[in-house]
């Protein structure tokens, strides 16, 4: 390059007409003039050509659109200097840009390319999102100056003979053509994003046209990044791909809150984590602006993040499908025209790679088998997230369901969290698609039904204040019929509680499926065992209350049986028992429920059995019993506890409505992971089958509160033994 060197500006222009006059009168106001200044007009169809021929530049009019790479390979053909200085017709340059220009070249020969920075006031005054994008746009170029692999061509210099090294814009690429060029000049020769190049910027100032060009340059930058197996150096920080996934998963838990109130949480903390992947940027924003527009700027820049996500998920589609979209980046060929001599020209200067060694065996098949890795744990992260958004799918709304919401809640958080570890192992594109497919099932599972009690983080042992109620619900195995009675006794007057609410308070004779349940006739016991208390029972419910029991009635389909009901019937469809309880002088209405068992775990596969009846039948039952449930407590102005085994896990949706209508006392628990079921227990099951194991992964038993009531302590004790089930252990007041 000469000692000083010739700079020619080049300014391609497409309906420009509201800047074009400041860009020129900037470019022509240097302090180091520009050798010349070449307005390229990408076939405008305003005026913008007319003002530019009104200043003393060389104006080149295009035939017709070919967008910006075409329009700036236009004007180097016409260029004669030995820099060239491109310059986006909304942009207006310092008076000291091209001295600046020509000093780093001076002083770094090496460099390929310089690209500037834009100042953080735009070159009009702009409306909110206007603002948003300048601030962002400022931020993302000074926070990342340095040595880069992406190209900022709105203002950005290079010299001419590295730039017909690189080759030409792809002219095919309208809305990527800089991240393309970006990085066949990288290859060959460094390149500086630095704010000794300074300019004001106009940019877009409405949204919808700002998210739409997001959506579709993130979506046609999906095979650059898969080819190339990386991000741009610079701007690109992992942080920054992070919160762009996160914003989506903000946005798309947000309907989640209709269902499950604790999503919110979930919610919030998507949203913390999108401003920590990338806080500077909004201390700078506050330092700016301050704390009203730093709220709008979130806003925007979250929406913006999501669209990001959406523009890049639609990209991964089309890559899977179409082959020209997987090619649009490769150069197979020469380009048409002059730029196919160019390209040959160049090419032919150029020496022969040298050829590369032969791999060793074990380095080939190291190669293979990471490839074959990879492409088993793609379809295994695809096969799980299938399953995942499947199962959510049809939870609570298909008989067959229960087969997939079996799973340990557990597992639904655990196994992404393993396949993402296990992405970190693969190579190239396949860790980045199972990486891609493994978050959102997890972020599924952890907004939806982990089972995980996140209060359990910030809050403490509650203590309890007196003359508060006691409460104790406990699914006793069919009365402790393996341990033996005296020890439930034990165990139930060590509770000392006010009121207790017992499931399967019933006498069942293994082998005779649904008919081996007989009554349990043992009132002359339970008298004894609780003096001074009331007792209300029906089928297998039986509630024990200090407090008088001023009405007793069937909620759902239990209260349908009709006169003089088998014991059977009644153990198969009374599952809801409500008491009034009169406790001083407010009534409090307590449920007892033990909900319908919706798969018998000793069932045998291969038995010929008719499963598809006799799930649809458990789910039918299920369903009357949990929506008569629902009506009941939608009609009843009492203050309300209901309590029981709901044989449901946190995953299952069978409890949406319930949840929608009270409040899980889980709030009021201290384990980070609460469990009930499965734990060590005799059966009448075979003790050696491997269903009859303890395996505690499950929280099967719920209490909910409606109204004003207020629970101060809620835990699962152990059940020593007598039951799978532990006791929910729970401290209220009204």
């Amino acid at each position: 390059m000469p000692a000083t060197p010739l700079v020619s500006v080049v300014v391609p222009m497409y309906n420009d007409s509201r800047t074009v006059d400041l860009c020129l009168q900037s470019v022509l106001a240097q302090s180091h003039p520009a050798t010349e200044v070449i307005v390229v007009d990408d076939a405008s169809t305003d005026d913008s050509a007319e003002r530019a021929a009104a200043h003393p530049v060389t104006l080149v009019r295009a035939e017709r659109n070919g967008g910006p790479g075409a329009s700036r390979n236009l004007g180097v053909r016409h260029a004669t200097g030995d820099i060239v200085l491109f310059l986006d017709a909304d942009l207006a340059v310092h008076p000291d840009a091209v001295a600046e220009t020509v000093a780093l070249f001076t002083e770094h020969p090496e460099y390929g390319a310089v690209f500037g920075v834009p100042d953080k006031e735009p070159l009009f005054p702009e409306g909110p999102v206007g603002q948003y994008r300048i601030l962002q746009y400022h931020y993302w170029r000074k926070s990342a100056e340095g040595l880069v692999s992406g190209g900022f061509y709105a203002l950005g210099a290079v010299r001419r003979d590295a730039f017909l090294e690189a080759g030409w814009f792809n002219p095919a690429l309208r809305q990527t053509e800089e991240i393309d060029h970006a990085e066949r000049l990288a290859a060959r020769h460094p390149m500086l994003l630095t704010s000794r190049i300074r300019g004001r910027l106009s940019d877009e100032n409405r949204m919808r046209p700002l998210l739409r060009k997001a959506f579709v340059r993130s979506r046609l930058r999906v095979p650059f990044y898969l080819d190339r197996g990386r991000a741009m150096q610079g701007m690109e920080t992992p942080g920054r791909a992070a919160a762009s996934l996160l914003a989506a998963l903000t946005l798309l838990s947000l309907p989640l809150i209709a269902w499950q109130p604790l999503a919110a949480l979930a919610t919030a903390l998507l949203l913390a984590a999108f401003v920590l992947a990338d806080l500077g940027q909004y201390r700078f924003v506050r330092r700016e602006r301050g704390y009203r527009f730093l709220a709008f700027f979130t806003l925007c820049h979250l929406l913006m993040n999501a669209v990001v996500t959406a523009g890049l998920a639609a990209g991964l589609a089309q890559f899977a499908v179409s082959r020209r979209f997987r090619r649009m980046y490769r150069r197979d060929g020469a380009d048409d025209g002059d730029e196919t001599a160019e390209a040959a020209e160049t090419a032919a200067r150029e020496p022969a790679p040298e050829p590369e060694p032969e791999p060793t065996r074990a380095r080939r098949v190291a190669r293979r088998l990471r490839t074959w890795y990879g492409r088993t744990l793609v379809g295994l992260t695809g096969l799980w997230l299938l399953y995942a958004f499947v199962r959510w799918s049809v939870s609570g709304r298909w008989h067959w369901a229960i087969l997939l919401d079996a799973v340990p809640p557990l597992f639904l958080v655990g196994i992404p969290l393993f396949l993402l570890l296990a992405a970190t192992a693969a190579c190239g594109p396949r860790r980045t698609w199972a990486l891609g497919l493994a978050l959102p099932p997890l972020l599924l599972a952890l907004t939806t039904g982990s089972g995980i009690n996140w209060p359990a983080l910030w809050h403490g042992e509650r203590p309890v204040p007196p003359g508060a109620l006691h409460v104790v619900s406990f699914n006793t195995q069919y009365w402790a019929a393996s341990t033996g009675v005296d020890k439930l006794y034990d165990l139930i007057h060590r509770q000392d509680a006010d009121v207790y609410l017992f499931q399967e308070h019933v006498v069942w004779q293994p082998g005779l499926g649904e008919d081996g349940y007989r009554r349990l006739d043992d009132d002359a016991r339970l008298a004894a065992e609780f003096p001074g208390y009331h007792i209300a029972r029906t089928g297998e419910l039986l509630t024990v209350s200090r407090y008088p029991i001023t009405s007793q009635r069937s909620v759902g389909p239990g209260a349908a049986l009709g006169p003089d009901p088998s014991f059977s019937r009644i153990f198969a469809r009374d599952k809801v028992m409500r008491t009034d309880l009169q406790v001083g002088a407010t009534l409090l209405s307590v449920y007892n429920v033990h909900v319908t068992v919706p798969l018998a775990p000793d069932l045998d596969p291969f038995s010929g059995f008719d499963f598809d009846s006799y799930f649809k039948r458990k789910f039918a039952w299920r369903q009357e019993e949990i929506r008569g449930l629902e009506a009941d407590l939608r009609n009843n102005p009492n203050r309300t506890l209901i309590a029981g085994d709901f044989n449901a896990s946190p995953a299952m949706r069978d409890l949406d409505g319930v949840r929608s209508l009270a409040d899980d006392a889980i709030r009021a628990n201290n384990d980070l992971l609460p469990l009930s079921w499965k734990f060590s227990a005799p059966a009448g099951f075979d003790w050696d089958s491997a269903v009859n194991r303890p395996y505690p992964f499950w929280r099967l038993d719920w209490s909910f509160t409606r109204g004003p009531v207020t629970v101060h302590r809620y835990d699962f004790r152990p059940a020593e033994g007598i039951s799978e089930h532990r006791l929910q252990d729970l401290w209220l007041s009204l």
